[in-house]
């Protein structure tokens, strides 16, 4: 177990931790978290003529109309945000010359909506949601990178000093968007080359790993694996936000429209995974706050609270599980049971898959509720996850606990001594 745990800390864990610090990456992960707000709002209005209840659905159907207008100026603008939100935030991690993150997010806007228009020259406001949205974050990145090459090169307009900054600034920023308006002008009107559905190729082979069983049960594995050396998971595996959020966008689509939800591992579906955290260590608090040791109850009485809301770095590094090969094992082992069973009951339709955004915070239980559109089946597998994360960290909490009570017999009879 030591020279695992070495292994992955020295050899697994660097790697993965500079690709987590990259700064296309933070970009790409502060950018998409920027537009979490409008996925829940916009999951909560679809939800609402949607809520499983047949008579509700009969009653509110003439109102339907209503509520879907809130999701089209939420979630179906994702992509033209995330144009924006992901360009401020990369234009931000330029040091060398100062480029202006909100002109950054414009001209990325602009460009993003160039490259959606149709062989008629006409916008496809159809992948201003989630369908865009590879392509609004690649346009991003490059539009930045472009007008960032123009400043630091000082191909830019420049007026003198007693002309207002906020007028210079508008001109600086006039030859860089020209230079991106023409390149992707070039390349959608005038070469005829269809960006989106190039990147959607591209993109795919990973969308259909992330919804497989075996690709999500590595994906899980190496992020529980992390967490175990001290390193944050989900920052470093950011990277796959945008494809669980394609995923969402088209599991929503499809229960607007009445159809079956195409995607299990939707953005989402990590929330089962989660009891109270990365690991589901809202059990092992219950644990805790029954132990023998004095210790343990006290921590365990602390980390209550904030493991209900999903916070679990209390435990993570009060008990400690970081860099404790004893607990790596069922740390790793209930993430990886859980995301089978959950991926099981969900791809043979005993539960229903996830198709609301919910605040990451929301409690166990109720987010399996509300993010499956109020499925009692799913509320109940979460009360059974919770026993389910109980019993696998169990013996191994007890070997703990029995470790430290020996520790505290031995230290208390070396002072009596």
């Amino acid at each position: 177990m030591n020279k695992f745990m070495d292994f992955v800390e020295q050899k697994l864990a660097p790697p993965l931790e500079r690709i987590g610090n990259e700064r296309h990456i933070n970009a790409i992960k502060d950018g998409m978290i920027a537009v979490i707000p409008l996925t829940i709002i916009g999951s909560f209005f679809v939800l609402i003529p949607n809520f499983p209840v047949e008579a509700w659905m009969n009653w509110i159907e003439p109102y339907a109309p209503w509520f879907n207008a809130v999701s089209a100026i939420t979630m179906d603008i994702v992509g033209l945000v995330a144009a924006g939100t992901v360009a401020y935030f990369f234009a931000k991690t330029y040091h060398d010359v100062n480029v202006n993150s909100l002109t950054a997010a414009v001209i990325s806007m602009s460009a993003f909506m160039l490259g959606t228009l149709t062989a008629e020259y006409t916008i496809d406001t159809s992948l201003f949601g989630t369908k865009g949205l590879f392509t609004a974050i690649v346009i991003a990145l490059i539009s930045t990178t472009i007008v960032h090459f123009f400043y630091k090169k000082n191909l830019v307009i420049h007026f003198p000093d007693n002309v207002p900054p906020l007028v210079s600034e508008s001109f600086m920023s006039l030859v860089p968007a020209l230079a991106v308006i023409l390149i992707v002008w070039l390349l959608r009107v005038i070469l005829g080359f269809d960006i989106n559905a190039t990147l959607m190729k591209i993109f795919e082979p990973a969308v259909v790993a992330l919804n497989t069983l075996p690709g999500m049960m590595l994906f899980m594995f190496i992020r529980a694996l992390l967490w175990c050396v001290g390193i944050h998971g989900g920052a470093v595996l950011a990277i796959a936000d945008p494809i669980f959020l394609v995923m969402l966008g088209d599991n929503i689509a499809a229960a607007a429209a009445g159809q079956t939800l195409p995607y299990i591992t939707a953005s989402g579906f990590m929330n089962f995974i989660f009891i109270g955290g990365g690991g589901a260590t809202l059990p092992l608090v219950f644990l805790m706050m029954r132990s023998k040791d004095k210790g343990f109850r006290s921590l365990g009485k602390l980390c209550l609270a904030p493991g209900i809301f999903q916070i679990n770095e209390p435990v993570v590094f009060g008990v400690p599980l970081v860099m404790n090969p004893l607990m790596m094992i069922p740390y790793v082992l209930v993430t990886e049971v859980l995301t089978i069973t959950t991926y099981g009951l969900m791809y043979f339709n005993i539960i229903a898959r996830p198709f609301v955004n919910v605040p990451w915070t929301m409690p166990p239980v109720l987010t399996q509720y509300f993010m499956t559109g109020g499925d009692i089946r799913a509320a109940i597998w979460g009360v059974i996850s919770i026993f389910i994360a109980g019993a696998i960290y169990y013996p191994f909490f007890k070997v703990m606990e029995k470790q430290r009570l020996s520790g505290e017999e031995a230290r208390i009879e070396g002072e009596v001594e």
